[in-house]
C-alpha cells in the first residue's frame, strides 16, 4: 500500500535524518536535507522536513505521478486530502471518539484532521524544497506550490498598511491564546506528584519559565545553587543563556539528586525512575508524567501551559517590568511577551458575572439637616 512505503531513518552519524522512498535514498530528498544541516537548522527541524516530504511522496505514489512533475493542482488535492484524513491520533483514538472540551481547562481536545498549522507547515516544506530542487536542477521545471502574497515589499511608510491575503490553499490560523493554571490546579497537581524528580521539574517550569525541551537537556553542571541560575539553551537560537529560579526549586532538585542518579559533569540531570534501565527522560515521558498528575482532576493542561503560568504570574507581580519577563523568557521580541498582557476569556466572564451579582448602589440622598427644597434650588435639580 502507498501509505507503507518509504520511510524516515535516524543515524548517529553523518545526515541525522535521511529519507528512504520507495526502497532506496531519495536523493533529491537527502540533498535538500543535507542543505537544511548545513545551514544549521536543529535536528528536530530535519525530522519535521523529513516526515511531511514522506507525506508528499506518499500521496504522489497513490496518485501515480512521479515528484518532478507535479503540479498546482495536486498541491491543491493534498490539501483538500489533509483537510479530510484522520490523524494518527484519531485513528488511535478510533473514529467514533470525536474531539470534546475539557470540563476544568476548557480546552478542546485534538481534532479529527489535520490541523491548519500542520497544513501550512506541509506548503512550506514543499515550497522550499521545490527551490532547492529548481535551483539545482533536480528535475522539476516548476514549483507547483503558489507563492505566498507578500504586498508590503514596497510599502509607502506615509500610508497605513493594506490587509494582505493569504496565500492560495494556505490555511486561516486561529490567533494564537495563553492559557495559565490556576494556583489551586497547580497546588493539587503539585500534591499528586509521587516523586522528587517530578517536583523539581514542576517548581522550575512554574518558576523559570523555561520550555519543556530547554529544562529537559539540563546536565550537571548547568545549576548554580549559590546564584539559584540555569544553563539552557535557547530553542531558535541555541544559544547557552542563563535564566533564575526559584529557591524551592533547588531544594527539590537536591532532594532529587540524593536519590543516587548519574551526576558525573555532563551527564543529563534527569532521568527515569527504574535503576534496572535507567535512560535520560525524553520529552514523551514527562508529558505522561504530568498527565497522570491531572488524572484526579479530570484536566488536559499541558507542560507549555507551565510556561504559560509562569509568564501569567511575573506578569501580575507590580516588580517585573515587561520587558524583565521578556528577557526572563528569552522573547526575540516584545510583542510576543504582550499576548501575556491580554485578559483570558475566563477572567473577563468572571468579571462580568461578578458586575451583575455586585449589588446596585443606593441613590444619593440629601442629608436630613439640610432643607431640601433650598438645595434642590441652589443645585438646580428639579422636583
Amino acid at each position: 500500500m502507498a501509505q507503507l512505503l518509504g520511510r524516515v531513518v535516524e543515524s548517529a552519524e553523518g545526515l541525522r535524518y535521511w529519507l528512504v522512498f520507495p526502497d532506496d535514498e531519495h536523493e533529491a530528498a537527502c540533498s535538500f536535507l543535507r542543505d537544511l544541516a548545513a545551514s544549521d537548522c536543529s535536528p528536530a527541524t530535519l525530522r519535521s522536513y523529513a516526515y511531511d516530504l514522506l507525506r508528499w511522496f506518499r500521496f504522489l505514489h497513490g496518485r501515480f505521478i512521479p515528484w518532478e512533475k507535479a503540479e498546482r493542482i495536486d498541491v491543491r488535492a493534498l490539501v483538500e486530502h489533509m483537510k479530510a484524513s484522520p490523524t494518527a491520533n484519531t485513528l488511535r483514538r478510533g473514529p467514533d471518539a470525536p474531539p470534546t472540551v475539557n470540563p476544568v481547562t476548557r480546552r478542546l481536545g485534538p481534532g479529527m484532521t489535520f490541523s491548519a498549522r500542520t497544513i501550512n507547515h506541509q506548503l512550506t516544506v514543499l515550497s522550499s524544497f521545490y527551490d532547492f530542487a529548481l535551483e539545482f536542477g533536480l528535475g522539476p521545471l516548476v514549483n507547483p506550490v503558489p507563492r505566498q502574497r507578500n504586498v508590503h515589499a514596497h510599502h509607502n511608510p506615509m500610508e497605513p498598511f493594506a490587509r494582505s491575503r493569504r496565500g492560495s490553499y494556505r490555511q486561516r490560523v486561529p490567533q494564537p491564546a495563553w492559557r495559565g493554571i490556576p494556583d489551586d490546579a497547580v497546588a493539587a497537581i503539585f500534591d499528586a506528584l509521587e516523586h522528587h524528580r517530578d517536583r523539581a521539574l514542576l517548581a522550575f517550569w512554574l518558576s523559570s519559565g523555561a520550555r519543556a525541551e530547554e529544562l529537559l537537556g539540563l546536565r550537571h553542571g548547568d545549576y548554580d545553587f549559590g546564584e539559584h541560575t540555569l544553563t539552557v539553551t535557547t530553542k531558535g537560537t541555541r544559544s547557552r543563556d542563563v535564566i533564575p529560579a526559584s529557591p524551592d526549586a533547588f531544594v527539590w532538585l537536591a532532594l532529587y539528586m540524593r536519590q543516587g542518579q548519574p551526576a558525573d559533569p555532563g551527564d543529563p540531570v534527569w532521568w527515569t525512575l527504574a535503576a534496572k534501565n535507567r535512560r535520560p527522560l525524553t520529552y514523551a515521558a514527562a508529558r505522561r508524567m504530568f498527565a497522570r498528575a491531572q488524572s484526579a482532576l479530570g484536566s488536559n493542561w499541558t507542560l507549555h501551559d507551565l510556561r504559560h503560568t509562569a509568564a501569567e504570574r511575573m506578569i501580575a507581580d507590580p516588580a517585573f517590568t515587561l520587558v524583565d519577563v521578556q528577557t526572563v523568557l528569552r522573547h526575540a521580541h516584545v510583542t510576543t511577551t504582550t499576548i501575556y498582557t491580554q485578559p483570558r476569556m475566563e477572567d473577563v466572564l468572571a468579571k462580568v458575572l461578578e458586575h451583575y451579582a455586585r449589588p446596585k448602589p443606593a441613590p444619593s440622598s440629601i442629608e436630613p439637616e439640610y432643607d431640601d427644597a433650598a438645595v434642590r434650588e441652589l443645585l438646580g435639580l428639579g422636583e
